[in-house]
């Protein structure tokens, strides 16, 4: 059953990319750091808790240093340990604007990894992003990167050089400056209305890369440019891990398939339907959304309100005893999701085909229960 051991803060919805694969809601919304110290109090104080690890996603979390910083410094008086900053690497306007805020947080206590979201559906200068991690090396540590990559699956919007640009972040197009940034935030600010986008250089425009290319020629490329050997482990299905190492460093790129919404006729071409493990891999977890409302996994349905079990704003016990309630929670947890296909299709309710995705089917019964 549902026993979270991980609390992941998606810090904000701000974000200088519109990657074309993100399904983050793109309203303004930031998390405030004293309600999430104040759940972490609340889950430390709790004598029903298995949680040990607290995490940072988004949007992009370095776009908010300061909630960082007072977080991470309260985790450690809790003595809460760190799992992973999610980051597209690619958010900092000056290499000093990038060491200072890497240092920033180093120096606030944080000695988890760096999960660095590179592929080509967010179209990251080559260049930036080996900065990125050179810079993080230095100040966390030959270790502390952990790449994250999505392989794209034929899609309409995969063949056309026009979709290069849908991936690319807004802040990093040349030609922004006269544009009005959606998210509606300046970098560390919590308005919620329209800004002007912030001077993102232009060189992180320069090398977007069309969807389609080979994801291992990227990563290779990589490796090239950091001297680093590469080597690749990579299923059929498109899953599996690639290193990029040296005697010093050792820089890991996990590898998924990319996912669809279930309402996506993409998402049901599959030739076998997901293994059901209940959960076991995106769950166990507590997502607290920017918008403060907390769902039990870190898979992209988490945006369906039908798993939302709780507020930031809540005790945990509070929340853990709304997950004991949750009709979705015992689906994913006790009974399994498996269990749904064949009772949507007696009822009708189930689309054509097959999908391997889990989360895609948990999308599909997230929006069956609303």
């Amino acid at each position: 059953m549902f026993n979270p051991e991980e609390i992941i803060f998606a810090v904000t919805t701000a974000c200088n990319m519109h990657c074309p694969h993100c399904f983050v809601n793109r309203k303004p919304f930031n998390l405030k750091a004293s309600d999430a110290i104040t759940f972490l109090k609340s889950v430390y104080d709790s004598q029903n808790s298995s949680i040990e690890k607290v995490g940072f996603s988004g949007g992009e979390p370095f776009l908010r240093p300061d909630f960082l910083c007072e977080v991470i410094k309260a985790a450690i008086d809790m003595d809460f340990m760190f799992d992973r900053i999610m980051t597209n690497g690619d958010w900092w306007q000056s290499e000093e604007d990038l060491r200072e805020t890497l240092q920033k947080v180093y120096d606030a206590g944080y000695d988890g990894k760096i999960g660095l979201s590179y592929d080509n559906f967010h179209a990251q200068s080559e260049e930036r992003i080996a900065t990125f991690i050179q810079t993080a090396w230095e100040i966390f540590g030959s270790d502390a990167v952990e790449i994250q990559s999505v392989e794209g699956k034929a899609s309409p919007y995969a063949s056309s050089k026009e979709s290069a640009t849908l991936s690319t972040g807004v802040g990093s197009d040349p030609t922004c400056g006269d544009k009005t940034c959606e998210t509606g935030f300046e970098r560390g600010s919590v308005k919620a209305v329209p800004e002007p986008c912030p001077p993102y250089p232009q060189e992180s425009h320069t090398d977007s890369i069309l969807l389609t290319q080979n994801l291992a020629w990227k990563l290779s490329s990589l490796a090239s440019r950091l001297n680093l050997t590469y080597e690749e482990n990579i299923s059929s299905t498109g899953l599996g891990i690639a290193s990029l190492s040296d005697d010093e460093h050792f820089l890991p790129a996990y590898i998924q398939t990319e996912s669809f919404q279930s309402t996506d006729p993409r998402a049901w071409h599959d030739k076998e339907w997901f293994k059901d493990q209940h959960c076991a891999e995106m769950g166990q977890i507590l997502f607290v959304h920017a918008t403060g409302d907390i769902a039990p996994c870190c898979g992209f349905a988490n945006e369906n309100k039908a798993l939302y079990i709780g507020r930031i704003t809540d005790s945990f016990d509070s929340v853990l005893k709304n997950a004991g309630q949750s009709r979705m929670i015992k689906i994913c947890y006790k009974e399994g999701l498996s269990k749904q296909i064949k009772r949507f299709k007696e009822q009708g309710k189930l689309p054509e085909g097959k999908t391997a995705d889990v989360c895609t089917f948990c999308d599909l019964v997230c929006r069956l229960q609303n």
